[in-house]
């Protein structure tokens, strides 16, 4: 299918952000399994404090001056709420080489604060991700996340959520469950932050309206 032209599309009236970022974003809290992710950390001796309290809101995931296992634990923590999913599987690829994925992620984050499209390769370069079982609905939140709530950071989540709505704002060469190239999240992250621009917001809270309205539409998990 041809790539959907997006200079054609429009936020929906009901994804226009209206609550204050500090409530909407940064304070979007998620419940988490706290004993499991420090049991599961500690028991394969990975680095990196686990998250230590059983909610999480957004601000606690991206608060600076942690390494990147700390971040990448949060996250997946925030985005996987009190469902484990494939956790255990995440958990062991990273256990069975981990100076590779340190190296990756360091990289990632780094690249994640300039370049969406750049920042996405290098989790996942063509059709397979580099750090097995860590796909794009998880490693944009990482991504996300390394701005450290930045209001202007250019990477954001892109899980089946926010592609599901996409898809109905017109989006239609967007796939649903992903995964998706680098080129689709740099057009994502790219149409996301005009609208943030044509609404006086931040990218970010585009994303969150997106998702928050969507999940009322089914209801769905921040996968």
């Amino acid at each position: 299918m041809p790539a959907t032209d997006l200079s054609t599309l429009s936020l929906p009236g009901w994804a226009v952000p209206t609550a204050p970022r500090r409530v909407a974003v940064a304070g979007q809290a998620i419940r988490i399994r706290r004993e499991w992710w420090q049991r599961s950390i500690a028991s394969r001796r990975l680095p990196g404090a686990p998250p230590s309290a059983s909610t999480l809101t957004r601000a606690d995931v991206w608060e600076p001056g942690e390494d990147v296992f700390a971040l990448l634990w949060r996250t997946l923590a925030w985005g996987s709420g009190s469902h484990l999913r494939q956790n255990s599987a995440r958990l062991n690829s990273i256990e069975r080489d981990l100076p590779r994925a340190a190296e990756l992620l360091t990289r990632a984050a780094a690249e994640s604060r300039r370049d969406p499209a750049r920042a996405y390769a290098v989790l996942r370069p063509d059709r397979h991700n580099l750090i097995p079982g860590l796909g794009p609905s998880f490693f944009t939140k990482f991504l996300y996340f390394a701005g450290g709530g930045a209001p202007g950071h250019p990477c954001l989540i892109l899980d089946r959520v926010v592609a599901s709505a996409l898809r109905e704002f017109g989006w239609g060469s967007l796939h649903r469950a992903g995964p998706w190239p680098v080129d689709s999240y740099e057009r994502y992250c790219g149409l996301l932050a005009r609208w943030a621009s044509e609404h006086g917001c931040a990218p970010d809270e585009v994303e969150a309206a997106i998702f928050s309205g969507r999940v009322t539409r089914p209801a769905s998990t921040r996968m």
